[in-house]
Order: structure tokens, then C-alpha cells, then sequence
């Protein structure tokens, strides 16, 4: 967040704009990135015979979460698909 912070402190508006609107086009990557990382993270945790009640502990989500993260559902609660992780 320090980055947010740095652009708030831009003098120049102009300026200050572009660089929040370059942040905001990256984030759908960042999203999807995120996304990835984190699934590929709960798998391993998964193949460590952990269950999804424990991982869901670990992580500060519920159990049900755990699942849909691992089939690669978004919170949307559109029961729209990312990708899984490779």
C-alpha cells in the first residue's frame, strides 16, 4: 500500500491521475495473478493430507471457502471459474 500512499502525495493532479490509472488497469493481472498464487498455495496444503476444516483455520476461512478455491470458484457468487493453477 506504500505505493497508494506515494501516488496520494503526487503534487501534480494530472500526474497523480495517471499513476492511479495505471495502478487500476493492472489489477484485473494482479487479481487473476493473486488468484493463481493462492490456489496453488491451498493445493500443496491440500496434498499435505490437510483437511478443508484445517485449512480453512489456517487461513481464517470456512471450510466451504476452502473448496471453492480449490475447484477454482470465485466469492463472486456468480459460480464463475478462474483457471487452475498449473
Amino acid at each position: 500500500m506504500a505505493d497508494i500512499d506515494d501516488i496520494e502525495q503526487i503534487a501534480d493532479p494530472a500526474e497523480r491521475a495517471r499513476q492511479a490509472g495505471q495502478r487500476l488497469a493492472a489489477v484485473p493481472v494482479w487479481q487473476e495473478r493473486l488468484r493463481k498464487i493462492r490456489q496453488a498455495a491451498v493445493v500443496e496444503m491440500k496434498a499435505q493430507n490437510m483437511s478443508y476444516a484445517d485449512i480453512g483455520r489456517e487461513l481464517g476461512l470456512h471450510r466451504n471457502r476452502i473448496q471453492q478455491i480449490l475447484e477454482g470458484r470465485s466469492a463472486g457468487g456468480k459460480g464463475g471459474k478462474v483457471e487452475a493453477a498449473e
